[in-house]
């Protein structure tokens, strides 16, 4: 429910549970309301989100993340009001704006025009404040004739344009994104996440929902991470991005025995300095006598040394790639670049390099580093990684345990400001000169 507050918090959840009743057939859906009283049960229980409790504070960013079925958009809705929880309370204070499910509060035989001043005054704006508006919603949605026409004869992308200009032109207080972002297309992606930090520097309350971890680092402070319904994280976004990535990578459950090394503080001090800068870290055991090495922890670094998820296209990307040794067998290291559909775009490691390997120390850590100029076209990308004594290819490691990989991390463009450093898929390394003619062909 939306009440008013003179505190500094912005919305709270206590203790927030919701249950759906899932039916295997279609017509058990009937027998349950006719048999209920019959003491007959029809379909199961699924519990979406298992008592959530958290407080927001005015003028934060606020983060949701976790993977797909981890209650995420359930969340989202019961604050902004669309969905009544099973149990507990939900209470946001001021003006809330939402952008959940494509098209939500849209009429579809309206025209845009008229959805704009539909949706104004279910925001609680009066007529007169939505015309004073009305340009700058228009400007700012750039879906020129077609605001005339009905808006079931619009695309996924224009739908979203409009619904953003208009939530965000109303100045809400709690300004609610649910994966809107994902629909438009580039370009307005961009102008939208320049919108979200003008808001943010105004006092608006942000929750956003986003499996791109680069605007989520962006945007957000602090994070909520749900796990099948269930909060197991709340505070920095740095910590909770970590541990997102670290929760995808599937561990080897035997791996649980404790180190055992000829000076673990030395091993400990590493492994601290390197945890605050890592995406991924992975179990350090001593259980390696099947293999020469295992991965131990993956880093996604600027030219700075700061960590990231997020760079500029024609910018430097660093990777570091933390590996325990088991044995004094040299080991090359194998990068996979993969796009989002899972394709591996390029591969580069250690062999391809040219690199000469050292030989290493059993019971020792060492560091591989790679930069990589990122000259790729804007989008979502994930390296996959793997060892060994050979050249190990993508997808195929030579040990028993599964190859880590770390992402998504994005590459964006910054179009109103910086020409384009190529055009196409790929820049290709190349150099160019006005030569003088007479000079060249004497």
């Amino acid at each position: 429910m939306t009440t008013s507050s003179q505190t500094d918090v912005a919305a709270r959840v206590r203790n927030v549970g919701k249950v759906y009743r899932i039916y295997d057939k279609p017509q058990d859906r009937l027998k349950q309301m006719l048999l209920a009283r019959f003491g007959r049960r029809y379909g199961r229980d699924f519990c979406a989100l298992h008592g959530i409790s958290l407080e927001i504070k005015r003028g934060e960013a606020l983060g949701i993340i976790g993977r797909n079925g981890s209650g995420k958009s359930t969340l989202l809705q019961i604050l902004a009001g669309t969905l009544s929880p099973s149990w507990g309370e939900a209470e946001v204070y001021g003006r809330v704006g939402a952008l959940l499910e494509l098209g939500s509060g849209f009429n579809p035989e309206f025209t845009g025009r008229e959805n704009v001043y539909l949706a104004a005054t279910i925001a609680g704006l009066n007529r007169k404040q939505t015309e004073e508006r009305f340009d700058a919603i228009a400007a700012f949605a750039e879906i020129g004739e077609y605001l005339e026409q009905p808006v079931k004869t619009y695309s996924s992308g224009m739908m979203m344009r409009l619904a953003f200009a208009v939530q965000t032109a109303i100045e809400p207080d709690v300004l609610i994104v649910d994966e809107a972002l994902s629909v438009g297309d580039f370009f307005f992606q961009q102008k939208c996440t320049r919108r979200m930090h003008e808001l943010r520097t105004k006092g608006t309350t942000l929750l956003f929902v986003s499996h791109d971890m680069g605007v989520v680092r962006d945007l957000c402070q602090r994070v909520v991470y749900l796990r099948r319904g269930e909060l197991v994280f709340h505070g920095n976004s740095a910590q909770g991005i970590r541990l997102y990535f670290q929760d995808g990578v599937p561990q080897n459950p035997s791996k649980k025995a404790a180190l055992n090394l000829s000076s673990p503080s030395a091993m400990e001090e590493i492994l601290e300095r390197f945890r605050p800068l890592a995406c991924w870290m992975g179990e350090a055991t001593d259980e390696g006598h099947d293999q020469d090495a295992h991965i131990l922890g993956l880093a996604l670094l600027d030219k700075d040394g700061r960590p990231t998820t997020k760079v500029i296209m024609g910018g430097e990307l660093v990777f570091w790639i933390l590996i325990r040794h088991f044995s004094s067998t040299p080991m090359n290291v194998s990068v996979a670049l993969k796009n989002r559909f899972d394709q591996v775009i390029s591969s580069f490691g250690s062999y391809t390099l040219g690199l000469d390997l050292r030989q290493p120390r059993p019971a020792s850590l060492s560091l591989f580093e790679l930069k990589m100029s990122v000259m790729i076209e804007a989008g979502e990308y994930s390296i996959q990684v793997t060892i060994g004594p050979q050249s190990p290819l993508p997808n195929r490691g030579t040990s028993n345990e599964e190859t880590p990989w770390l992402g998504p991390f994005s590459v964006s463009w910054e179009y109103e400001r910086d020409p384009a450093p190529f055009l196409g898929m790929f820049g290709v390394p190349v150099t160019g000169s006005f030569r003088d003619l007479n000079e060249a062909l004497s």
